[in-house]
């Protein structure tokens, strides 16, 4: 019979370590954790409240920063495109009027005295005809890396075409750098 009290005493062990392991110790942590809660969130606001209401206020001024340049920039998609302007002063558009082909007089005010190419016949290509297929369904990245592969003329044509269309300043920078080097 002394075997048999031996195997009690060792399952009576291993039983209270079982638990003190799944029962007493989680209980243990909650209750500690919900006792030093508010000294631990004291001490945390110490080390680095400073630095949360810093990055705080940096964070409104940057809302705030994105806010006005996104308004400024639709407020140039539309007058560009000719749509109401909304109590900004008048409308301005780059485009020429219809029937009508760009002249080195039609360009952006960024740039006055850049004359602006035109395709040899003077007229406005149709987007058919470059050599960049889908140009309008592109993103201005994805036109500017397929330009470097366009020769002279082709790159005049997408000049007249963007700047008689969407107007993208990426884009016509570009073609701008690559005729300045092929000239």
């Amino acid at each position: 019979m002394p075997e048999r009290n031996d195997e009690d005493a060792e399952d009576t062990a291993l039983t209270d370590r079982l638990l003190d392991a799944l029962v007493f110790a989680p209980v243990g942590i909650v209750v500690s954790v919900v006792e030093e809660f508010p000294k631990l969130a004291e001490r945390g606001r110490e080390r680095l409240g400073v630095r949360v209401s810093s990055a705080r206020a940096v964070g409104k001024l940057v809302v705030k920063a994105g806010q006005h340049e996104l308004r400024r920039r639709s407020d140039g998609l539309l007058r560009r495109d000719g749509a109401p302007d909304v109590g900004h002063g008048p409308v301005e558009s780059h485009r020429p009027p219809s029937g009508t082909s760009p002249t080195v007089t039609d360009r952006p005010a960024e740039e006055p005295n850049r004359p602006v190419p035109t395709t040899v016949n003077g007229h406005i290509p149709d987007v058919s005809t470059l050599s960049i297929p889908g140009f309008d369904t592109l993103s201005a990245s994805q036109v500017v890396q397929r330009l470097d592969g366009l020769n002279r003329e082709e790159l005049v044509s997408v000049r007249a075409y963007e700047l008689s269309t969407r107007g993208r300043r990426t884009i016509l920078n570009r073609v701008d750098q690559l005729l300045d080097e092929r000239s």
